[in-house]
């Protein structure tokens, strides 16, 4: 469980949350939504304790494992697939197999067969995104925070995705920041921001 407590939050005078208090429980997509600028991105950051409240606390049941796909997710571009899977994977402790990458690029629809040496510098968005999200499966973490996570996926992308957060989420907390209905259609709980 992810308990925020009491958490008031601004940027300069804009005060974007005030006294917010929200217990999200393992086993569940969140949905995050509301307007641009509402603090959707803003709300995964307090959870993954990259930002801290000016007031309030943002607390763990127990001690979390957490992974991110972001607009600001950075991938190495010099590296290749395979290299960036294996890279992300090993800063967690975990070794990754040629045939664990080649699985989890088949579970995105990122053929690594084809495009396993090719530098992520010549991927599209697509496939970056896929990329991405194949690093979150690879370092198994229990806490997913997915901003936007289908932006630049195509149907196949979607659907992949979708299917991979559907199997996953009975064991995991998943907060998901959106504008997108199809997005939100695959959410337990909406959180509707402003709050």
């Amino acid at each position: 469980m992810i308990v925020f407590d009491d958490v008031s939050l601004s940027f300069g005078r804009h005060a974007l949350f005030k006294n917010i208090s929200l217990e999200l429980r393992g086993g569940k997509i969140f949905g995050v939504t509301g307007a641009n600028g509402a603090g959707k991105s803003t709300v995964l950051k307090l959870a993954g304790k990259i930002i801290r409240p000016d007031s309030g606390a943002v607390n763990f049941s127990t001690e979390k494992k957490i992974a991110a796909v972001t607009p600001e997710m950075k991938i190495y571009e010099n590296l290749t697939a395979a290299e960036n899977l294996f890279f992300f994977a090993k800063l967690r402790g975990k070794v990754l197999s040629d045939e664990k990458i080649l699985e989890l690029g088949e579970r995105v629809g990122l053929d690594l067969k084809n495009f396993g040496n090719v530098r992520a510098e010549n991927f599209s968005t697509g496939m970056r995104q896929r990329l991405k999200f194949a690093i979150v499966l690879g370092v198994e973490a229990n806490v997913w925070l997915l901003d936007e996570p289908t932006a630049n996926l195509d149907d196949d992308g979607r659907e992949k995705f979708f299917r991979e957060i559907q199997t996953a989420a009975p064991d995991k907390i998943i907060l998901l920041a959106t504008n997108d209905k199809a997005e939100e259609n695959f959410c337990d709980e909406i959180i509707s921001l402003p709050l």
